[in-house]
């Protein structure tokens, strides 16, 4: 994404696509089966991708049935309203709040908690700039001629690409007469791959959870001016349940509530299983297996299916393998 930065004007989409969806052979998988199924929205980023996988993976063991529900972020909230869909882990907020508030104020979708500590997003710089002295924003116009007055963004209407237009037009930290190259992501990434290799400056669009933290020597300035959204640009990423999920399975409502991971872990997810190709199951069963005690934190107070602790079950389900 960058998965955080949607457009508004979904309304008249969202009827269509709900319509569609309903009749899919998607939607009935997804309500097909035991009344242990957990019906998880999944858009279609990196990011909810494997983190939704990893989650699969601690509950199937503990006699769960999961079903991955795939659409777009609208679409997951709008089915998250009407009990088609269970749970949710990539609202981004500030930035989709608009899209799934309405449902929440209306008792129709409820707030389990953030999911995901340390996402942010910002002007980014390779790590040998940083140890020059270039730590914020504020500093960038001190760099004009390193950087040939050159922002390297995504694509044109992107919410990254937005900001950067913002801070051209209102000369935000001194960018007025800067300029912007835009382009698609890959194209963005494989511009700060070769410069960073080459140990040459350059200045582009980051954000974090994703594998370029991870396979570029990158930092992401200080934004004292939350040019990037509130608190620096930092966000949260929050849990979302449907209201009848709540009411319906307290038991595992208590396990999406105590789910959290870091950054810098789903980065390194991400990094695995998009950038290195992996298989995403392997990735979170070789995650899962070696960080165990972490995982029992989530599942404290929690009940397997059949009403054995689910921490010892999932512990002896991974010393087998």
């Amino acid at each position: 994404m960058n998965k955080r930065f949607m457009n508004r004007g979904i309304a008249g989409l969202l009827l269509v696509t709900a319509a569609m969806l309903a009749c899919s052979p998607l939607a009935l998988a997804a309500q097909s089966g035991s009344g242990e199924t957990v019906k998880i929205g999944m858009p279609p980023w990196p990011g909810v991708t494997i983190k939704s996988q990893v989650v699969g993976e601690i509950l199937k063991p503990l006699g769960y049935d999961v079903k991955f529900v795939k659409a777009s972020a609208p679409i997951v909230y709008l089915s998250l309203s009407q009990g088609r869909v269970d749970v949710n882990l990539s609202a981004w907020s500030p930035g989709q709040a608009s899209s799934f508030m309405p449902y929440v104020k209306k008792g129709k979708i409820v707030k389990l908690g953030e999911n995901l500590t340390g996402a942010t997003s910002g002007f980014a710089v390779p790590k040998f700039m940083v140890k020059q002295g270039l730590t914020s924003d504020r500093q960038l116009a001190q760099y004009a001629d390193k950087f040939n007055s050159t922002i390297h963004c995504i694509e044109p209407g992107s919410g990254a690409n937005n900001i950067v237009q913002k801070a051209i037009k209102n000369n935000i930290y001194g960018l007025g007469d800067w300029h912007m190259a835009h382009s698609s992501t890959a194209a963005m990434l494989a511009e700060a791959k070769r410069a960073i290799d080459h140990h040459k400056p350059i200045v582009f669009c980051g954000w974090q959870p994703h594998w370029m933290t991870v396979a570029l020597d990158m930092h992401i300035l200080k934004d004292p001016k939350s040019l990037w959204g509130p608190h620096g640009g930092h966000s949260q990423v929050l849990t979302l349940a449907s209201s009848a999920f709540v009411k319906r399975d307290p038991n595992l409502t208590r396990f999406f509530r105590q789910f959290q991971v870091d950054s810098d872990t789903q980065s390194q997810w991400v990094y695995e299983s998009s950038y290195k190709n992996q298989d995403h199951q392997q990735v979170a069963d070789r995650w899962i297996g070696s960080h165990l005690k972490q995982v029992a934190g989530w599942l404290d107070g929690v009940k397997t299916a059949d009403g054995k602790p689910a921490a010892a079950v999932l512990r002896a389900h991974f010393k087998q393998q």
